[in-house]
């Protein structure tokens, strides 16, 4: 390989890297946006035909501002979110990247607490200069108040009450 070749080989890593950071930072903009009920950060970083796939109670989106509509729902029914993103892995092709990882989050609806898990898979745009979100499927594998635990083998995840 001659030096142009090593160069231009070095030069696609870096961008490569820098991508992934970039959309790692859209993934921790998304867990802060959504905890903190901070809807204006949240638009910034989801295209205008996102595509969210919410789990199993809410309907799937397309758009923003459906999108956007769902966290609100959620954000009024459940008090006190914490989700904790890890074990990522990121793809990027050019201007689009892919990327999975584990979730954990915690809140309380009317005083009772909740703990689940699962896998986020993403779908990410290059647009503007930031890693935009552009399809989101949240794959939950348990759901649970405490008071059942998470030790169960059937049933892991629990009819949740109703929202309002």
């Amino acid at each position: 390989m001659d030096l142009q070749e090593r160069v231009a080989t070095l030069e696609q890593r870096v961008s490569d890297l820098e991508a992934i950071e970039g959309i790692r930072d859209t993934i921790s903009r998304y867990g802060r946006a959504v905890d903190y009920a901070q809807f204006d950060d949240l638009a910034s970083i989801l295209t205008d035909d996102v595509i969210l796939q919410p789990g199993p109670w809410w309907e799937d989106q397309k758009g923003k501002e459906k999108a956007l509509s769902i966290f609100r729902d959620y954000r009024t029914t459940y008090q006190f979110p914490h989700r904790h993103t890890v074990n990522d892995l990121t793809h990027i092709d050019g201007k689009k990247g892919t990327c999975s990882a584990y979730f954990l989050v915690m809140h309380s609806y009317h005083g009772n607490s909740y703990i689940g898990w699962g896998r986020y898979d993403w779908v990410f745009r290059l647009e503007e200069g930031i890693w935009k979100i552009a399809k989101m499927v949240i794959n939950i594998e348990t759901m649970t108040s405490l008071e059942k635990g998470w030790g169960m083998e059937q049933d892991r995840v629990i009819s949740f009450p109703p929202r309002p």
